[in-house]
């Protein structure tokens, strides 16, 4: 490329005068006009249009550029197959004018492969189309093109100060595209980073309901309170039952007392799984009767201290019931421990 040859006669080289075909802009005329669609476009109007582009005799010569540049992208592969190094230099330099001002990425490897062309009008054509399509491909070949291009157009324009402007105008543009995907990046991982900070933020708050749930303080926590659904008797008669065990119930001269150490709910039987049937208050006097053999639960009755609205209504009519043992003071002696039968759940008849 140190070289310059000389055209040949029957190509000549363009006038001072024939500037627009030169400096890769399109008229003004173009600008207007509206892009052929794709489809309307005919595989021979395109190679009539290329033939007339190295032709000066040919009718459409003048005329060639615009129309092959309002065919668009149509007009790309036809014009690929005719810029290489070994093409005449008029057709070769015209197509790279098409080509800047369609700016399609599959001209890129046919418009390196021109940057060997002889003529030094076609290699500044290819800088300059190159330049328009803003492929990342073409920065190795330009640079080439920048270090070592002795070249000049028959205008007096530098290749190779062509190339180097296209180098600094497409590292500009690569500069800007990394810019902005390390922006992307940036805003990316700040809000991954408060996703994780929001989520851990929940994971604690639940890891501390967790560790609170079922958890009992006597005196500040109330017991659960399970409310199961009554059963309604039916005219259908229980199955017989085994007799209960008799209680061994204290005499009155030996009773039992305690107190209540808060409001708490009566139960018919030692569990939460059952309806109160009463309720003791803090402070009233409680007799016990039994109780149970994991000494969780105790039967008792109200003794003659106690509050106006504390009661026991035990469907026996006995007045007993069963509290646990965490709501009442301990008994001084040991009760006796009496295990009560199952509630009997009545069932239909087959």
């Amino acid at each position: 490329m140190t070289t310059e040859p000389q055209p040949n006669q029957s190509s000549p080289e363009p006038s001072p005068t024939s500037r627009s075909t030169r400096r890769l802009t399109a008229p003004q005329s173009l600008r207007a006009a509206p892009k052929v669609p794709t489809q309307q476009v005919a595989r021979a109007e395109v190679n009539d249009l290329i033939a007339a582009l190295g032709d000066p005799g040919h009718p459409s010569h003048a005329e060639a550029v615009d129309r092959l540049i309002a065919m668009g992208a149509a007009a790309v592969p036809a014009l690929c197959d005719v810029v290489g190094p070994d093409q005449p230099w008029l057709t070769v330099y015209r197509a790279t004018e098409v080509l800047a001002q369609i700016g399609d990425g599959r001209a890129t490897r046919p418009l390196i492969n021109a940057l060997k062309h002889q003529n030094a009008n076609v290699r500044w054509g290819a800088v300059r189309a190159l330049t328009q399509v803003g492929d990342v491909r073409a920065l190795l070949a330009l640079r080439e093109v920048a270090r070592s291009d002795q070249g000049r157009t028959s205008w007096g324009e530098s290749v190779a100060d062509a190339a180097q402007s296209a180098l600094e105008l497409l590292n500009r543009r690569s500069i800007w595209t990394q810019s902005l995907e390390l922006v992307k990046l940036a805003v990316v991982s700040v809000i991954f980073l408060l996703s994780m900070a929001l989520a851990l933020g929940v994971i604690g708050a639940l890891r501390n309901e967790l560790e609170q749930f079922g958890r009992y303080v006597p005196g500040q926590t109330e017991l659960p309170t399970l409310v199961l659904p009554t059963p309604r008797p039916t005219a259908t008669p229980r199955r017989p039952t085994a007799p209960a065990q008799p209680t061994n119930l204290p005499a009155a001269t030996q009773a039992i007392t305690g107190t209540a150490l808060q409001v708490a709910n009566v139960r018919p039987l030692p569990g939460t799984n059952n309806q109160p049937i009463g309720r003791i208050n803090a402070g009233d006097e409680i007799i016990f009767l039994a109780r149970t053999a994991n000494d969780q639960w105790y039967l008792i009755r109200l003794g003659e201290r106690r509050s106006p609205d504390s009661f026991i209504a035990n469907p026996d009519g006995s007045g007993t019931g069963w509290v646990n043992r965490a709501l009442v003071s301990p008994p001084a002696v040991e009760v006796p421990v009496q295990e009560p039968l199952p509630l009997t759940i009545p069932t239909a008849t087959p």
